[in-house]
């Protein structure tokens, strides 16, 4: 089972019939096997409540994963956990396989984080976070300028005008260890020989003068590098991922992606060692530093978000020469990394041009391209067994995003204090705290007795959760509409499937093209609601343009295309193919 993360069916269909897509990928899952137009998703439409509720067959309400960062029942004001590393307080579908006797292999499976019992897998390949930051480089400049190099350029290199030592700025995290990584220098150098000042190339010397990389104006290239020992492994493959965006002749202009560095991460050490040598290096997501207000590099990020789903796809092949499992959960998120950036629909929005919105979809063209071929490869599993397609969610085009702490912090709801790190946060002794994701938010009381340090009398919660609840429901546009599409207390939210303790006392999602923003507004003065952070966002109650994708491909499944299907029902469908039980239900006999 595959989740191709932010893949809308409504999108899907659209992509489809614009002839984006080839012959053998979604397109022979829907011709071949059973499908919907619509997978319907759990509100909030987030990645970390969706997969929970899709490997459980259960909602929010009872899985207790409510957002993707949520405030635990219970806990202290300011507390935080992780909808990806949570524990569901359901059976999930990887327990309810392994418990009956199936061996379970995940592929960056949300959910699966592989850091407790619950969430690990005898064969797991958990999502991997760089180990340094990326970097770009643009210059020279004044501050930055070019350096004769104090060394000759290797004997494979040659320049037929005086080379140049790029000197960049220091690209590792504070603290961060010593990877081993050996120490590069970049030089232009000219290659043509014109008899001209004509710089075309860029060489990656490392401290010996070996050559590393030489790439060309518009060149991705691989820095590599062995380390000894990593966080108890021996020879970890680590790489970064590089490009030379641009380079004039003359030497006015150089720009210089680097990318971040990571390595792979899995379990047992052996599959490591196997994706280290098959598949390379964890490349990384695209990168949003490539699409700065200077800079809509939409090519660069497209090639990005390709290069990982091409990763995954051999990774999966790794894991499928193996042969020793009986399910395996795998991810492929970049369709949902482009549209969070590319959905550039509504002129209203503050990075929209007719020319952006023209070349974000071209890019996103190539991005669902991309996730075709990936859907292409997994299908050729489907003589040996089933294959299941799902996504968590579609995308919403955004114009505005409300700051749902500062509009608490105004009404003298909740207080503030300033961080060791100079941060804004919520101290102590406030009345509520909040959290938010994508367009839900949760709001909870600080009550006595319930919440340690709480200062919220019992009695007097249910007034205070009144008095925020008809102020939120009165919030409004400049043009009269509402901003919010329903603002509930938890009790209220049994219909959307969210009456939990983690869904704290009031229940926020925001309307239209609307979404929530974490932090306080830098100046008193500064509106509640201004431009959105980010084009794409999801995260909001139901609605079937932000519901996903299903296809099930397998022997004896006949070719039926519904108008939905219940997220809630695929770990059903897929433990009965199975042979198993579904998850909480007891093992068949």
């Amino acid at each position: 089972m595959v989740s191709f993360d932010g893949a809308g069916g409504l999108d899907y269909e659209e992509q489809r019939d614009s002839g984006t897509l080839g012959p053998d990928g979604f397109f022979r899952a829907e011709s071949e096997g059973f499908s919907a137009r619509r997978l319907e998703v759990v509100t909030p439409s987030l990645t970390a409540v969706s997969h929970a509720s899709i490997s459980a067959g259960a909602p929010p309400s009872l899985t207790g994963i409510v957002s993707n960062l949520f405030q635990p029942a219970g806990s202290p004001i300011g507390t935080r956990s992780s909808g990806f590393d949570a524990e569901s307080e359901t059976e999930m579908l990887w327990e309810a396989a392994t418990r009956q006797g199936k061996r379970v292999a995940v592929l960056a499976w949300p959910g699966v984080s592989q850091r407790s019992e619950r969430t690990r897998s005898p064969l797991g390949f958990p999502w991997t976070e760089a180990e340094s930051p990326s970097a770009l480089y643009v210059g020279p400049t004044s501050d930055v300028p070019l350096l004769d190099p104090d060394f000759a350029l290797p004997l494979e290199a040659r320049s037929f005008s005086p080379p140049k030592a790029l000197r960049l700025p220091k690209n590792e995290k504070p603290g961060a260890p010593l990877l081993g990584e050996p120490p590069l220098l970049f030089v232009v150098v000219d290659g043509t020989d014109d008899g001209r000042r004509n710089y075309d190339q860029i060489l990656a010397i490392d401290s010996r003068g070996g050559l590393r990389a030489s790439a060309r104006a518009g060149d991705w290239f691989p820095l590599t590098f062995v380390a000894d020992e990593h966080a108890g492994a021996r020879n970890v493959l680590f790489g970064r991922w590089c490009r030379l965006l641009s380079l004039s002749p003359d030497l006015s202009t150089i720009s210089l992606y680097i990318g971040s560095l990571a390595r792979n991460r899995a379990f047992p050490d052996d599959l490591r060692r196997t994706i280290d040598r098959r598949a390379g290096f964890w490349p990384g997501p695209p990168d949003q530093l490539l699409l700065d207000s200077n800079r809509f590099d939409t090519q660069s990020f497209a090639d990005q978000a390709t290069r990982l789903s091409e990763y995954l796809t051999e990774v999966f092949r790794a894991i499928d020469r193996r042969g020793d499992w009986d399910l395996l959960l795998a991810y492929q998120p970049m369709i949902d990394e482009g549209l969070h950036v590319f959905t550039l629909k509504d002129p209203r929005q503050p990075w929209f041009t007719p020319e952006r919105s023209e070349r974000a979809r071209a890019a996103m063209r190539e991005v669902w391209k991309a996730a075709d071929r990936a859907a292409a490869a997994y299908l050729s599993f489907r003589s040996r067994g089933d294959v299941v397609f799902v996504s968590d969610h579609g995308m919403r085009a955004m114009t505005h995003s409300i700051l749902l702490g500062e509009f608490l912090r105004r009404h003298g709801w909740l207080k503030t204090e300033t961080g060791p790190k100079g941060e804004v946060r919520v101290a102590p002794g406030s009345l509520l705290d909040f959290a938010v994701s994508g367009g839900t938010g949760f709001i909870t009381l600080n009550l006595a007795g319930r919440n340690p340090g709480g200062v919220v009398p019992a009695d007097q919660a249910a007034d205070l959760v009144r008095a925020v609840t008809n102020s939120l429901r009165a919030l409004s546009h400049e043009n009269g509409d509402p901003a919010l599409q329903a603002v509930l207390p938890v009790a209220e939210a049994a219909s959307l499937g969210l009456a939990h303790r983690n869904a704290s006392d009031i229940v926020v999602i925001a309307a239209g093209s609307t979404a929530l923003r974490a932090g306080f507004a830098s100046r008193p003065g500064d509106p509640i609601i201004g431009p959105a952070e980010i084009p794409g966002q999801h995260g909001f109650g139901p609605d079937p343009a932000l519901d996903g994708i299903f296809f099930h491909v397998g022997q004896g499944i006949g070719q039926e295309r519904v108008p939905s299907f219940p997220a809630t029902g695929v770990a059903a469908r897929v433990a009965e193919r199975l042979g198993i039980s579904p998850p909480g239900a007891r093992p068949k006999p």
